[in-house]
């Protein structure tokens, strides 16, 4: 009985570790840091609306990764955007920088070539979780079914 709850506290906590690996407070930090009068979407570096580790697929997102920018480090997002505007950044080649964009309150990826459109399936799928609620459903069903088996044994050993 005890490894069935074990199984399925486990489950809980792997289905819930993406939602937590992403850096939410990442938009906010770059309204301040840029003195920006809104809070940018997280399309802006995730396609998509996926989100969490290794989901930084726009060209924006990119050219920040290749400029210092890491998961939960607000530090080097700082750096990043200063990098960015001091490399003075075009994801898209429309010939304002993707910092100006910002500022000016459009999308620095519209219309950016090469811009990554969001996966269909996977653990990573356009409905930001993929397969996961398929996979929650069979882990839960696993637990169920332990349970239910440790609870047949007993009921089977007290009738002997």
């Amino acid at each position: 009985m005890r490894s069935a709850w074990f199984l399925a506290v486990a489950a809980v906590r792997l289905l819930a570790a993406p939602s937590a690996s992403a850096s939410p407070v990442y938009p906010d930090e770059i309204q301040q840091h840029l003195g920006l009068t809104y809070s940018p979407p997280c399309s802006l570096c995730h396609a998509g609306g996926v989100t969490g580790l290794g989901t930084v697929t726009t060209p924006f997102g990119k050219a920040m990764r290749a400029r210092g920018l890491v998961a939960r480090n607000i530090a080097a997002l700082d750096t990043a955007l200063d990098r960015m505007a001091s490399d003075r950044v075009d994801s898209n080649g429309d010939g304002i920088s993707d910092i100006d964009e910002l500022k000016a309150g459009t999308d620095p990826n519209a219309g950016a070539p090469g811009a990554v459109p969001p996966p269909e399936f996977g653990c990573h799928a356009a409905n930001g979780h993929g397969d996961l609620p398929l996979w929650s459903a069979a882990l839960l069903a696993v637990a169920a079914a332990l349970i239910m088996r440790s609870g047949a044994r007993r009921a089977s050993s007290l009738v002997r």
